[in-house]
Formats: C-alpha cells, sequence, structure tokens
C-alpha cells in the first residue's frame, strides 16, 4: 500500500508598507508561493515586504525584501529596489532563490553577494534638519569568529553586521565598504591584528570612536557612510547609528555578555 506524503501548508507572509494597488500585493503573494515551492520541500517561512517611498528624487522607489528559510542551513535575505513594485518583485525574489541555491550547495553566499547591485535601495534625501533617530533597537549580537560573520553579513545581505568577537570578545562589525565593496572589521576597542581568515578581510587598525549619538549622527552625516560604527562613552559597549531609506537614522544597541560566554543569536540592522 502507497502511502502519499504531503508537504505542510506553506508558511508565506507578505507585508504592505504604504499604499499599493492590490493587484501589486497578490502579485507579490504569488510569487513567494511560486518561489518557496520551486525551492523544495526543505524551505521554509518566506517572508516578503514591499515598501513604496513617496520621493519624486527616488528612480527606485519600490523596494522589496525577500527571505527564506533553509532546512539545516540557515536564513537568507535580499532587498533589492526597482521602478516599479512588480518589477522589484522579480528581481529580489530572482535573487534570493539563486542565493538560496548556492547557499544550498555550498553552505555559504560566496564572495559574490558582495557588490553594489544596480538594484540597491536609494535613500530619500531628507533635509539634515529634519533628520531623527526614529528607530531605537536592542539586540543580542551573536558570539562568532569574524569569517562567521562575513557569512552571516552575505547570506543576509546586510551592510553591516554587528556581532561579539569569538576572538577578543568585543562587539564588532564586520561591512562593506562603500567606495570598494570591500569587506571590514573593526573592534569596539582593540586595533589588536589577528591573521588567519580565509577571506579577504582587512581588519582597521583603529578601534570604533568614542561617541555620543549626537556626535555620531554629526560623524553619519559629514561621511556620507551607510553608518557609523561607534561605542558608548558611559558603558563602552559598542553601537551602529545607521541611515534609514526613508531619510531617518536608526540606533542599534547590544545587550548581554561577551566574551566566549557570550549568546549565539545573529543580529542585524532593520531600515
Amino acid at each position: 500500500m502507497t502511502r502519499l506524503r504531503h508537504r505542510p501548508a506553506l508558511d508565506v507572509r507578505v507585508e504592505i508598507r504604504g499604499e499599493l494597488p492590490r493587484e501589486d500585493a497578490e502579485y507579490a503573494r504569488t510569487q513567494a508561493v511560486e518561489l518557496i515551492s520551486a525551492l523544495g520541500p526543505d524551505t521554509h517561512a518566506a517572508r516578503v515586504r514591499v515598501t513604496r517611498l513617496r520621493h519624486r528624487a527616488l528612480t527606485r522607489p519600490a523596494v522589496v525584501q525577500g527571505s527564506v528559510e533553509l532546512d539545516g542551513v540557515g536564513r537568507v535575505r535580499v532587498q533589492l529596489a526597482a521602478a516599479t513594485v512588480r518589477e522589484a518583485v522579480d528581481v529580489a525574489l530572482g535573487t534570493l532563490a539563486g542565493r538560496a541555491a548556492r547557499l544550498r550547495e555550498q553552505g555559504h553566499i560566496g564572495l559574490a553577494a558582495a557588490y553594489q547591485s544596480a538594484y540597491c535601495p536609494q535613500y530619500v534625501p531628507r533635509p539634515l534638519a529634519e533628520r531623527r533617530i526614529v528607530r531605537h533597537k536592542t539586540v543580542v549580537p551573536a558570539l562568532r569568529t569574524p569569517d562567521q560573520a562575513v557569512c552571516e553579513l552575505l547570506a543576509l545581505d546586510h551592510t553591516f553586521h554587528l556581532f561579539v568577537d569569538a576572538l577578543t570578545g568585543q562587539d564588532s562589525v564586520v561591512h562593506r565598504a562603500p567606495v570598494d565593496g570591500g569587506l571590514r572589521l573593526v573592534r569596539a576597542h582593540s586595533a589588536a591584528r589577528f591573521g588567519g581568515s580565509e577571506l579577504p578581510l582587512t581588519e582597521s587598525p583603529y578601534p570604533a570612536p568614542r561617541l555620543d549619538p549626537a556626535e555620531a549622527a554629526r560623524r553619519l552625516w559629514l561621511t556620507c557612510w551607510p553608518f557609523v560604527f561607534h561605542t558608548d562613552p558611559d558603558g563602552g559597549r559598542g553601537r551602529v547609528l545607521y541611515r534609514r531609506y526613508d531619510g531617518h537614522y536608526g540606533l542599534l544597541r547590544p545587550e548581554g555578555p561577551t566574551g566566549p560566554e557570550g549568546p549565539q543569536a545573529p543580529a542585524g540592522p532593520e531600515v
């Protein structure tokens, strides 16, 4: 007697931010269901967030963030933008499918993900006087080696990745350099160098600066960087002030212990 095995109901969630035609929202959900079906039974929890930024200076106002969970491998995520919602959905979910396949086959995304895409989201050009820290997020950074942190950075398609360095026990950040897309490591306090990385990862010779939020915001404005990693002048923990695509700022703060006894949950920005 043959028993049919049925796949559990697909876990697909689509979040819409801003006003969108119903047809575009339905298109996003349909494409997400097709993606998770095509990737196979070990793929779960597809998440799609569609945002349409309202500013006439933007040539790519439709932003789509998509992610899936792969059994035994982990989470893979992309965030891309285009002129229309349907184009952004197609580009983002198509890229997500390719990265999910690479993650499943190789166990990592690879350095091919560390590039500035022609579909990278744009920042709303908000006047400096109007910019505010509109999101305060507290996270429990993962305990990782720099190489592990880079692999998560690429898999999650983040600009930066905050973690506790397993080599030094310090709050640290790996990120893609805005100019050349290279990989960089900055630690909160120590500028000591530790060789042996299997990746082309450049370590900063300087520790993170000690800044209060106002000073960090000023440096963010002066450098035009997407974020500023700095330490809290009071507690000494590493923090990240970052630019949001709506033109405002977000502040990422760590909590929990540092060092080898630290926690194991990854942390990244939400913009």
